[in-house]
């Protein structure tokens, strides 16, 4: 075998292992971060059990769901369940990762963020596009942060990826962005 082709394999291996690391991480740990200590948290979806762990550790007081009432579905049933035990206000919006956001959802998340009880989670499938935005969206209207400051919640390390079809994510922030300086001015 030439060096040419040892050296492919060893790339490939190298980021097949990387790929492998990084959804292990994301499976064992519900891609669960800190979007502002005490107030907000997001997430992928979290099985009953770890949700239950998470509401215990950071007290929770209410979930943002991202992906959309699911009535019938395991998930979702068990997450009502569960908020209903532990008196924990739930709202629920339907968001795509890869279609931007309309302005009414944005609007309904800006309005959850400035009523919900906190401790918030906010949380998608995978915590990296969906619940990106929505920590980005926390970030400027509820942490006053700059735009670039709350950019880094739709990020690689997170999971998001801003060049394939949920490009749609960092779009719709850039778009509200935009609105707020029409607005502010």
């Amino acid at each position: 075998m030439n060096r040419i082709k040892k050296y492919f394999l060893v790339v490939l291996l190298a980021i097949t292992l990387l790929i492998l690391t990084h959804y292990t991480y994301y499976y064992t740990t519900g891609n669960f971060h800190v979007v502002t200590k005490g107030e907000a948290y997001r997430s992928g979806q979290l099985n009953k059990d770890r949700l239950i762990a998470c509401i215990k550790k950071y007290k929770l007081k209410s979930i943002l769901n991202l992906r959309g009432k699911e009535q019938g579905a395991l998930w979702y049933d068990d997450e009502l369940k569960i908020c209903s035990d532990f008196d924990i206000q739930h709202y629920d919006v339907a968001l795509s990762a890869t279609r931007e956001i309309s302005e009414e959802n944005i609007e309904y998340m800006v309005n959850v963020f400035q009523s919900a009880p906190r401790p918030i989670l906010i949380h998608c499938l995978a915590g990296a596009d969906r619940s990106g935005f929505a920590a980005a969206l926390w970030k400027v209207v509820v942490d006053k942060e700059t735009e670039k400051e709350a950019q880094k919640q739709l990020s690689i390390i997170y999971g998001h990826l801003p060049f394939v079809k949920t490009k749609a994510m960092d779009k719709s922030f850039k778009k509200y962005m935009n609105s707020r300086l029409i607005y502010d001015h």
